[in-house]
């Protein structure tokens, strides 16, 4: 979820018209992403627009989508996966462009809508996407080179930051924003919560490193958010930009709910049976919650400066990031069980 920059509308149509060749006549903000978001529409159809933030943030996310048009392609020309956003060049082919100091890029419209709510109902029809996506590997990653993230290294980067904002937050000083007290009375009643599952992601890490597993091109975050139902009823996967190299279960954790249900059409595309790893998976379910709570803790201390922008980072974590905190030793358990059950 995004708060809209403080950007004149009338200079993202003017880029557009400029370094595109388009012309555009109007400019809708869409909420809801990571990175603000617009429609553009025109004469030359609907245009989906990202604008980065123009902080050191942005710059790394502008450096992954820089990786991300070229793996697009690569998706395409292989056949592997080809409903997947269409990246728009610029008029001197570049793929992205700026705006008063913002990264933008821009992309062909795709006419569906996210599936949201009802992504758990579609994994069947998206664990085989994965697994077409996973057996593909090579004829894709042939044709660039390198990946938006750099290939897994199961570490935790962000621990550090987020320990050290934890510590701010316990005496915070006067005169700080209205968002930065509410971060507090979210996140301090949960330090210790917080703290064991630290614990138990540096556990699986070790575990991890010791036994490393065969990588396959991942995803890493096709989540209801960015998979996409068009008027066909087809699916598409959408936001490339944390594509890496990884072991499947970086995909497959967040399948979780149907996992064992699902898994058969997975191999039936993958063309091979697997045998998943409960220490990898462990992995993957500790540390998205702490990293996705790092990054939002990160906008509101370190970068923020507009209330709309907190409001927007608090949302996130108190509808979405803690109550996966709470899920994640429950949600581990019963996947394990299942798997358990299942190569019995």
């Amino acid at each position: 979820m995004s708060a809209e920059p403080a950007l004149d509308h009338a200079a993202i149509l003017r880029v557009l018209g400029s370094a595109y060749g388009l012309a555009p006549r109007t400019l809708t903000f869409i909420p809801g992403g990571t990175a603000p978001a617009y429609r553009a529409d025109g004469t030359h159809g609907p245009l989906f627009v990202k604008v980065l933030p123009n902080t050191a943030a942005g710059a790394v996310t502008a450096g992954r989508v820089a990786a991300e048009v070229p793996l697009l392609h690569a998706l395409h020309r292989s056949g592997t996966l080809t409903r997947v956003p269409r990246p728009v060049p610029t008029l001197g082919g570049a793929d992205l462009t700026e705006v008063e100091g913002h990264p933008l890029v821009a992309f062909g419209w795709i006419g569906g809508t996210s599936l949201g709510a009802g992504w758990e109902a579609a994994l069947g029809e998206l664990a085989p996407l994965l697994g077409r996506l996973h057996a593909g590997t090579a004829r894709v990653t042939r044709g660039v080179s390198r990946l938006p993230v750099p290939p897994e290294d199961f570490g935790l980067p962000f621990e550090g930051g987020l320990m050290e904002d934890l510590r701010f937050l316990r005496d915070v000083p006067r005169g700080v924003r209205p968002g930065v007290h509410a971060l507090r009375g979210l996140l301090l009643p949960r330090e210790d919560d917080l703290r064991r599952l630290l614990s138990r992601a540096r556990a699986f890490q070790a575990a991890a490193r010791a036994r490393p597993p065969p990588f396959v091109l991942c995803h890493t975050d096709a989540h209801g958010g960015n998979v996409m139902r068009d008027p066909a009823g087809e699916l598409w996967i959408i936001d490339w930009e944390t594509a890496r190299l990884a072991p499947p279960e970086h995909d497959l954790w967040m399948l979780h709910a149907r996992l064992p249900e699902v898994l058969p059409a997975y191999e039936e595309a993958v063309g091979r049976g697997v045998r998943l790893d409960p220490g990898v998976l462990g992995l993957y379910f500790c540390r998205r919650v702490l990293e996705d709570l790092a990054f939002d803790v990160d906008l509101i201390l370190h970068h923020n400066t507009r209330p709309e922008e907190d409001e927007a980072n608090l949302a996130v974590v108190e509808r979405f990031v803690l109550p996966g905190l709470d899920r994640v030793e429950d949600d581990l358990d019963g996947l394990r069980r299942a798997l358990g059950a299942r190569r019995h």
